[in-house]
């Protein structure tokens, strides 16, 4: 069974009222098996992703595992499914999956003050390996850089942020540290992260715990104004590095790690992995626990809640409350397991709140 931290485990996740989901995905939905027909990203498969993958230059060690089965949709229990990403068994070679044409789209259209863009995603990190495979997400700009985002080495168990940034004059993408010596994560555990970019100030913040601030870098790092345009599901093989401490060897094998699903936001200010308490007219509004299993509970101190609305991250509405009290004991043990948003609203506003159901 997967073992999830539990700082993860009471993961909470809040959308500021004026935020907008501009692409999502739990792959619930999805076909077990292969995402693609085609891995050269010629044509769009199962939800709406392209695939791409080759094993790069031809070398004495060069990869050779390129092809469909490098995405796969697997069952993590009923109604559960996980996107395995699957790297290089040698050195060269890549592997992308992002969706069709559309966030780019997104973002052009989002609502005026929105310009922060978030991204947070559940990856499991699997079993311990000798393979030299990085995986992660990275969100890439319309001229081809990779904004912001993450990078897992699977032999290290190291997180690390990425980001393009201003190097004394000299931009490039550059590997960000997330702790002294390095973030290592344990083996076979689900991570909630997130990453935003602003596109006004060019800030970068990097979140890995909700309990703490995020990390972030100085101003004269930043470049600003660059535009979103893609999310990248990212994969390759690191090659030898002699001058290490201890020195690393080549690639020689493949490594697949899971991802539980994702969200892209727009917003007006990072708020990642936020948890705790939101105020609805200034009132203390509480959704717990998260995940949960049976009864969502809603609370406020003093404010009545009008209505509560559950929707999936399609906007289907799937669970619908009118209510008249500061308590609603939402039954949810019908819905599939998954990421959902309830819409909570009085009289005057609405906000909502993503959770976790089990």
């Amino acid at each position: 069974m997967k073992k999830t931290i539990l700082f993860l485990s009471a993961f909470a996740l809040t959308i500021s009222v004026s935020g907008q989901v501009l692409e999502s995905e739990n792959f619930n939905a999805l076909t077990v098996g292969d995402v693609g027909t085609v891995f050269d990203a010629s044509a769009p498969g199962q939800g709406n992703f392209l695939t791409f993958a080759n094993n790069g230059t031809a070398t004495a060690n060069a990869s050779t595992n390129a092809g469909n089965s490098n995405f796969q949709i697997a069952s993590a229990g009923p109604g559960n499914n996980v996107f395995n990403l699957t790297s290089p068994n040698a050195v060269g070679g890549v592997r992308f999956m992002w969706k069709d044409g559309g966030l780019g789209t997104q973002w052009s259209s989002r609502t005026a003050g929105n310009d922060v863009i978030e991204i947070e995603y559940t990856f499991d990190t699997g079993a311990a390996t000798t393979s030299r495979g990085n995986l992660g997400v990275r969100l890439y700009s319309a001229a081809g850089n990779a904004i912001i985002g993450f990078g897992y080495n699977t032999d290290t168990r190291v997180l690390s942020g990425l980001a393009y940034l201003n190097n004394g004059g000299t931009p490039g993408t550059f590997n960000i540290n997330l702790a002294t010596g390095g973030l290592v994560l344990n083996q076979n555990t689900s991570y909630r992260i997130g990453c935003s970019y602003n596109t006004t100030t060019g800030e970068v913040l990097w979140k890995t715990d909700p309990a703490v601030g995020s990390s972030g870098l100085g101003a004269a790092f930043w470049i600003p104004n660059q535009t979103p345009d893609e999310l990248d599901f990212v994969a390759f093989a690191n090659a030898a590095n002699p001058s290490a401490t201890p020195p690393t060897v080549d690639n020689t094998s493949a490594a697949t790690i899971s991802f539980e699903g994702y969200s892209v936001e727009a917003v007006v200010t990072s708020d990642l992995l936020t948890t705790g308490e939101e105020s609805l007219n200034d009132v203390t509004v509480n959704v717990y626990p998260n995940p949960a299993t049976d009864v969502l509970n809603i609370t406020s101190s003093a404010q009545q809640f009008t209505s509560v609305n559950i929707v999936d991250l399609n906007g289907r509405l799937v669970k619908s409350f009118e209510v008249e009290s500061n308590v609603v004991n939402a039954n949810i043990q019908d819905l599939k397991s998954g990421l959902y948003i309830v819409n909570i609203s009085n009289n005057e506003t609405t906000i909502s709140r993503k959770f976790i159901k089990e």
